[in-house]
């Protein structure tokens, strides 16, 4: 089971990144390219953490990544945008496919803005989205939400949608950690990870 890695002392910097499995595909005649979108796309993210402030910290962190690489890691996604409300909300209804996410759950007029992260808790793993599409939540606390990438599992009904804080969930770029309590404290420690197919 992936594990929460700790987001004390906060990261340094963080890039944020998208995986495009499909491919364009060019006639050898010069006819017109095509986009072939394939199931799969997902996000990754390079992490630069702050310096530690003490040596304690750094042997907790170095530990936590080290958990990570076997298991995989949890760690919060950055949100650009400011979100207005409070609270998650759940999928609304089973069997929901392509890039249409329908939540219920919410306050009425919750807005969603589009370029804002959410990621969906499915069979105890984590799905993260951005909205491709601004939209508010009806009387009934319902909205139906365009999001990219397309949905790979067909979520359960009453999900977990985390919005306010949402979570990237996956593995370790490598098959290796290295570190030292001196970079630890002076650099920070850095780390990739990549949603799991």
């Amino acid at each position: 089971m992936a594990i929460l890695i700790p987001a004390y002392p906060g990261p340094a910097s963080a890039v944020p990144g998208y995986l495009d499995w499909g491919g364009v595909i060019s006639s050898p005649l010069g006819g017109v390219d095509q986009k072939l979108n394939r199931l799969g796309d997902r996000f990754t993210i390079d992490v630069t953490m702050n310096t530690m402030p003490t040596a304690e910290d750094a042997t907790a962190w170095v530990a936590a990544l080290i958990q990570a690489q076997k298991d995989g890691g949890i760690f919060p996604w950055p949100q650009a945008i400011s979100v207005n409300g409070s609270g998650d909300a759940v999928i609304d209804g089973p069997g929901q496919a392509g890039t249409t996410l329908k939540l219920r759950g919410l306050s009425s007029g919750r807005t969603f803005l589009r370029g804002q992260f959410i990621s969906v808790v499915h069979g105890g793993r984590r799905y993260l989205h951005i909205i491709a599409a601004a939209g508010v939540a009806n009387g009934l606390g319902k909205v139906s939400l365009l999001v990219e990438p397309m949905l790979r599992v067909a979520y359960t009904d009453g999900a977990v949608v985390e919005i306010d804080e949402p979570k990237i969930e996956g593995f370790l770029e490598g098959n290796r950690r290295d570190w030292t309590i001196d970079v630890a404290m002076n650099i920070g420690l850095q780390f990739r990870i990549t949603e799991a197919e």
